[in-house]
C-alpha cells in the first residue's frame, strides 16, 4: 500500500470527511496515511483555501494542470514519496480517488444451462383478424 503524507499548511483547523466520519487537523499537522485518502483530504483542502480567496471557479478541476492555483495548493498538502511515486498527473489521481469509493463488486458467474429439448414454436392463426378490423 503506498502511504502519502497529508499536510494542512493553512494557519486553520481543517476538517475533512471520509466515509461520513470527520477528521479534524490542526494547523500545520502533518500526517502519513494511504495515498488515495491523502489525496482525497488534499483535493478537499485546497478547495477551501481557494473558495477562502473567492476563486470559487478553480475548485475540483476537471484538468487539474490546467488550474496552476489549484495543483500548487493539491501538491502542498499532499506529499507522495519520489520512490513511491508513479508517473501520473493530478486528474489521474483525483479519479484513482472517486473509483476507490465506488467499490463495485465484481459479477457473479452463473452457471450456463443447457436444454436438450426441442424449443417450443408457437404458431400463428391462419386468419387475419387486422384485416377485418374497423376500428373505434
Amino acid at each position: 500500500m503506498k502511504q502519502a503524507l497529508f499536510y494542512n499548511f493553512t494557519d486553520k483547523e481543517f476538517i475533512g470527511y471520509w466515509d461520513g466520519k470527520a477528521k479534524k487537523f490542526a494547523p500545520g499537522a502533518k500526517q502519513y496515511m494511504e495515498d488515495w485518502r491523502a489525496k482525497h483530504y488534499a483535493k478537499h483542502l485546497a478547495n477551501s483555501v481557494l473558495i477562502a480567496n473567492g476563486k470559487e471557479n478553480s475548485t475540483s478541476p476537471k484538468f487539474p494542470e490546467q488550474m496552476p492555483e489549484f495543483l500548487n495548493l493539491f501538491n502542498q498538502a499532499c506529499i507522495v514519496e519520489k520512490d513511491q511515486e508513479e508517473e501520473q498527473d493530478a486528474s489521474d489521481l483525483i479519479e484513482k480517488q472517486h473509483e476507490a469509493t465506488l467499490n463495485i463488486p465484481a459479477p457473479k458467474q452463473v452457471p450456463t444451462v443447457v436444454d436438450s429439448e426441442e424449443p417450443q414454436i408457437i404458431k400463428t392463426p391462419d386468419s387475419d383478424d387486422d384485416e377485418n378490423y374497423g376500428g373505434i
